[in-house]
């Protein structure tokens, strides 16, 4: 018994072969101390044939990329679906794209599958997690490393990609996320009258295309600091309003605005957050109950018509027992039933390129799809209330970002190894140095660790949010598109198509029946936020007080030239001549669009 013993002691002491290469260098690894358990197998000997088939992920496992929305209107609950896209792929096919590169990258013998050595190398589930808030993975973070043991499900000794894909499905929950905004009051608003004083110029109470096309030539001369953009300061240092209570303080139906809070049918004071709940999915069984509280007048826990509001043939459905009222029970099929509406957004790089799409289903519950004068954006309007939504577009989402931490590298080496990582200075680039060695030679160029931070950051563009805020917004919001609290060139060139899809009345002309407490919803980049002109201008200066944003976008000298961080060039910010500012002004509006500059570019880089 003691020979076996010590010929099985001294094959565990053995020096473990290299896994295959392929014509790569592949670092060794040391032997684990559970090679020295008797009784288990050694990692570097092969593993008995699989008796069972090979591993296959759950179907059911997929990110959620649907999100159910009921908003409570003072005449009836409406249920609306959002389905999210990115850049025309679903968030199952482009999670799934991504994890393929991921994979790849990783595979350093490129065999298709990973060894011990390169599953020791991926991403953690730690390491994810803080790519998606935005962070940057390192070795040595928090949390359990990847293993072999913990990937190779069916225990063959290698990991296949549906194993390496089956390792994240954890985290696909963290990928999609709702965040509500709570907006302010917008009570009493001095600056909605202020904008009908100046623009309203047949003083009717409403706005018409000519009076909105004429607000760049009267605003802007408002432009004290001469930024080219009218801030809510600037608009209020000469009012023209004198008479508050008569200008801005009543809706187009003749309703005070007065700020009071309110609830139920009549109300138009700032709404409750619980106004409009979205969530992930299916919507739990507990609206069941916020409906019936909600429009239940005389207490009797059932909804009659009058009191819920559906339309006839939608009341009539659910009524399964005919007795002229709705029960909890009846109101599930609502719930869990077709919605009245369906809108698929879909998520880009630019504003005019997101797109924002409405189906209605069966009457639509009274919902109704005024014309849309935007593809990014859609509204639908339920009486005298309206559900604003939106695709928010990302920044840099198509663009390469340069590696945040590049500086690090020594300009002067193309490739470094671990003996030039001396001192306290490389502490980062050691950490990073084996993930980021991808072809497993010793010797981390730049272009490895820029790629393996490009992998990083698009890794940290996969999670979406839905934002959402119920609330009365004023004029300046909604001329605001960027809540940057400025009013631009643009801006106000584009005010009347913005506002035209607001109007309850479906006109030509733009009343303070816009003004109305309505739902705001962005479908966004978590790590930029799902923010516009309702939701982000609570969190701003509205007066604009604060710093003109940076641009985050574009070529260099856009950015530099962009002083006011409009997203625009005007010919005052432009420091070359009238005929290159003519050259890059393709559509010849007077502004150099950051589209504009981008063609610009791309039209100037030699062909490789």
């Amino acid at each position: 018994m003691l020979l076996p013993a010590l010929a099985l002691a001294a094959s565990f002491q053995a020096t473990p072969p290299a896994p295959p290469t392929h014509g790569l260098t592949v670092r060794p690894f040391a032997p684990r101390a559970d090679a020295f358990v008797p009784g288990t197998r050694p990692h570097f000997l092969e593993q008995a044939a699989l008796v069972g088939p090979p591993f296959r992920r759950s179907e059911t496992a997929r990110i959620t990329d649907t999100f159910e929305m009921v908003f409570f209107t003072r005449t009836r609950p409406v249920r609306v679906r959002i389905v999210a896209q990115v850049a025309g792929q679903s968030l199952n096919e482009r999670f799934e794209k991504h994890l393929r590169e991921m994979f790849a990258a990783f595979d350093r013998d490129g065999d298709g599958t990973l060894n011990r050595y390169e599953c020791e190398l991926i991403f953690s589930k730690t390491e994810f997690r803080s790519m998606l808030a935005g962070g940057f993975a390192f070795r040595g973070q928090s949390g359990a490393l990847p293993s072999l043991e913990v990937i190779d499900r069916d225990d063959d000794g290698k990991v296949t990609f549906e194993e390496f894909a089956e390792y994240y499905t954890p985290e696909l929950g963290k990928l999609t996320q709702t965040r509500p905004s709570y907006a302010r009051i917008a009570s009493n608003d001095n600056m909605t009258a202020e904008l009908f004083a100046r623009l309203d110029k047949n003083k009717d109470g409403k706005l018409t295309e000519d009076e909105l096309k004429a607000a760049e030539k009267l605003l802007i001369p408002l432009d004290s600091d001469e930024d080219e953009t009218v801030s809510g300061a600037e608009l209020m240092a000469n009012p023209l309003a004198r008479s508050i209570a008569n200008l801005g303080t009543t809706s187009g139906d003749g309703m005070m605005m007065d700020g009071m809070m309110g609830s139920g049918k009549g109300s138009t004071g700032s709404r409750q957050p619980d106004d409009v709940q979205v969530h992930l999915g299916a919507l739990p069984g507990t609206v069941v109950q916020s409906l019936i509280k909600r429009y239940d007048a005389n207490g009797d826990y059932d909804l009659s018509r009058e009191e819920v509001g559906f339309d006839k043939a939608v009341f009539d459905r659910l009524d399964k027992n005919k007795d002229g009222r709705l029960s909890a029970t009846e109101l599930e099929a609502w719930l869990t039933g077709e919605p009245d509406a369906v809108v698929t957004l879909t998520v880009a790089s630019t504003q005019e390129t997101c797109k924002a799409e409405a189906r209605l289903i069966g009457t639509g519950n009274g919902v109704v799809v005024p014309k849309q004068t935007t593809s990014d954006r859609i509204v639908l309007r339920v009486d005298k209330q309206t559900i604003d939504l939106a695709a928010a577009p990302t920044p840099d989402f198509a663009r390469h970002q340069a590696n945040p931490y590049g500086y690090l590298f020594p300009a002067d080496k193309k490739f470094l190894t671990e003996k030039d990582l001396v001192g306290p200075q490389y502490q980062f680039l050691r950490v990073a140095f084996e993930p980021a060695d991808f072809d497993g030679d010793g010797k981390l160029t730049r272009e490895e660790f820029d790629r393996y931070f490009d992998l990083q950051q698009k890794t940290a563009h996969l999670g979406l949010t839905v934002t959402h805020a119920v609330q009365v917004p004023n004029l300046f919001q909604l001329l605001d598109a960027n809540g940057d609290g400025r009013l631009s060139v643009k801006e106000l060139r584009t005010a009347y198509d913005r506002l035209l899809p607001l109007e309850p009345s479906g006109g030509k002309e733009i009343t303070k029946a816009i003004l109305q407490p309505s739902v705001t919803v962005r479908v966004g980049n978590t790590l930029y936020g799902a923010a516009d002109t309702a939701i982000s201008a609570t969190q701003t200066d509205v007066m604009g007080y604060g710093p003109a944003k940076a641009p985050a976008a574009g070529p260099v000298w856009f950015r530099k030239m962009d002083r006011n961080g409009d997203g625009d060039i005007s010919r005052a910010e432009f420091l070359g001549s009238k005929e290159e500012f003519d050259k890059l002004d393709t559509n010849h509006d007077g502004l150099i669009s950051l589209e504009e500059a981008e063609a610009f570019e791309a039209k100037a880089r030699p062909k490789k």
